[in-house]
């Protein structure tokens, strides 16, 4: 099984990364099975404290989902299968750390948004590339 995965951030148009997640779905003759991951922030230890883990998780995961919300609908309309994921961490690190444990052979990601992540200066891409080890078997991908 081939594994794609399509990280989510909050408040970003993902349509271009879902397009070429769905066109290397459907390109492959082995079965592909596509990740959704949305990495949430961890909320601050002086609030944390205060809110049972339960409750955060909770408040992570309906916030995650709707960040996704946009990349859920286009994949069930384009009838391709999905699993859908909220974590909580560093995004980066998150990111890499779960497309190593699923064997992903694809990380696709969203096209730059601004000039800053044009030029790679704190962009989700640039920090997976300066994160990514020579025995990491996935390939970055940027949608077009």
């Amino acid at each position: 099984m081939i594994n794609v995965l399509v990280p989510i951030e909050e408040g970003r148009d993902a349509s271009g990364a879902v397009q070429q997640a769905i066109a290397l779905y459907r390109q492959q003759s082995a079965p592909v099975q596509i990740h959704l991951l949305n990495v949430r922030t961890p909320l601050p230890s002086y609030v944390a404290r205060f809110i049972a883990s339960a409750e955060r998780e909770s408040f992570h995961r309906e916030n995650g989902l709707n960040a996704m919300r946009g990349a859920i609908d286009e994949l069930d309309a384009a009838r391709v299968a999905h699993v859908d994921h909220v974590l909580v961490g560093n995004k980066a690190e998150t990111i890499l750390r779960f497309a190593r444990e699923q064997g992903c052979s694809h990380i696709v990601l969203n096209k730059p948004a601004g000039l800053l992540d044009g030029l790679g200066l704190g962009s989700i891409g640039a920090q997976l590339r300066r994160l990514v080890q020579p025995g990491d078997r996935c390939q970055i991908l940027e949608a077009i």
